[in-house]
């Protein structure tokens, strides 16, 4: 053990997740499992509400200032710009209803999104907003494309970081700047890049940003952020409001419609305090581990899946090129994708199914001998299937 760590400085983080000693986990961008930290975390709350409850509340709101510091870190952006949301359809659904569309203006998607980018925009053409389709290009995203779409009603480009389904890579940098120039706002769906790769809003030129914490921050199903930019907040009409929408929230007494004029404004009522302390531990986490060592051990090991697939003849849908990807490797075959995942659950091994190929997604603490056995334990089955 002591040689594997000095090969491998992250592999003493491997105790942190006890689902290691009896799986090989490969679905990070399905639902992670939680580290131990999170679980203290959870199990504290827990305590604190069930013998102090209220005593403890102005804790609990110093805990929750810290942990959006944090994600504000996470993301390169101010605190205020960050509100707690229940998961990304949320954030994306914030933007969607809170713009003041006009009938006639078009916004830009890709055609192979996963849906919670796709239905909130579908829901605006009952205002006469078109959705305007960008095309895949052998599973890639073009900028070209969108650009190519964009006109003088174009109000938005709404985009994954990272593809769900064979994991392409976008050039945020490069479409942050195109909306710049073109004065079309920005939005990304970053949950299947967020705890994986390095995060800049202000350099990639980000007006909104959501993210659930499930998949690659390794948090509970729940709880995730919305990063609005500071100056937009106060052109999107908060969908919901309630009582914490409003400067003086605590003043019950007093009923006064003034809109906080922060990102906090989106946050309308009693928080999930579980969830937001868990995500907290979670992004301490990787924070402690470092995005850049995190990005470097999840794109080694993708090398050595694709090396591992292309060895044994498999096709890999996912580019080669680091920088387009990131956590996600989609690879297929002469087998039935679908029952060799079953299967693979039944041996421990914990991989999905996207696109109709199967789809490996490790994280930091995963090893090359774990992605080894998925292969030998994938060729049997396809041996014999």
């Amino acid at each position: 053990m002591d040689n594997e760590r000095k090969k491998d400085p992250l592999s003493a983080y491997r105790e942190e997740f006890p689902i290691t000693k009896r799986f090989v986990y490969l679905d990070h961008a399905g639902v992670a499992p939680i580290s131990r930290r999170v679980e203290s975390v959870l199990m504290r709350f827990i305590g604190e509400a069930l013998e102090e409850a209220m005593f403890k509340y102005g804790v609990w709101m110093s805990r929750v200032d810290e942990i959006r510091k944090k994600c504000a870190m996470l993301i390169a952006s101010e605190p205020e710009e960050i509100a707690f949301v229940k998961n990304t359809s949320h954030g994306l659904s914030i933007v969607a209803e809170g713009i003041e569309w006009r009938r006639g203006d078009n916004l830009i998607l890709y055609e192979k999104e996963f849906p919670s980018n796709i239905y909130p925009w579908i829901n605006l053409r009952r205002k006469g907003v078109e959705l305007r389709f960008v095309p895949s290009r052998n599973g890639r995203i073009h900028i070209a494309d969108i650009k190519r779409l964009m006109d003088s009603r174009t109000r938005l480009v709404t985009i994954s970081s990272v593809q769900f389904s064979n994991g392409f890579r976008i050039n945020l940098g490069e479409l942050g700047e195109l909306c710049k120039r073109r004065n079309v706002l920005f939005c990304v769906d970053a949950i299947q890049s967020l705890g994986v790769i390095p995060m800049n809003v202000k350099e990639f030129q980000i007006d909104f940003l959501s993210a659930d914490g499930h998949k690659w921050l390794l948090a509970p199903e729940g709880t995730g952020i919305f990063y609005c930019r500071k100056g937009l907040e106060e052109k999107l009409n908060p969908p919901l409001i309630g009582w914490k929408s409003v400067r003086r929230e605590f003043d019950y007494d007093r009923i006064d419609f003034d809109l906080k004029t922060d990102a906090l404004r989106f946050e309308e009522g009693s928080l999930n305090l579980l969830g937001i302390f868990a995500l907290g531990a979670a992004v301490d986490l990787l924070l402690e581990v470092g995005i850049d060592a995190v990005e470097k051990k999840v794109l080694e090991l993708g090398d050595l899946i694709i090396e591992e697939a292309e060895r044994r003849g498999f096709l890999v849908n996912t580019p080669k090129s680091r920088d387009e990807r990131a956590g996600i490797v989609s690879l297929s075959g002469e087998f039935d994708p679908v029952w060799v995942k079953d299967n693979l659950r039944e041996m421990g091994i914990m991989v999905n199914v996207r696109g109709g190929a199967l789809r490996v997604s490790p994280h930091f603490y995963n090893t090359c001998e774990e992605i080894e056995f998925f292969f030998k334990s994938l060729e049997r089955l396809v041996k014999y299937s």
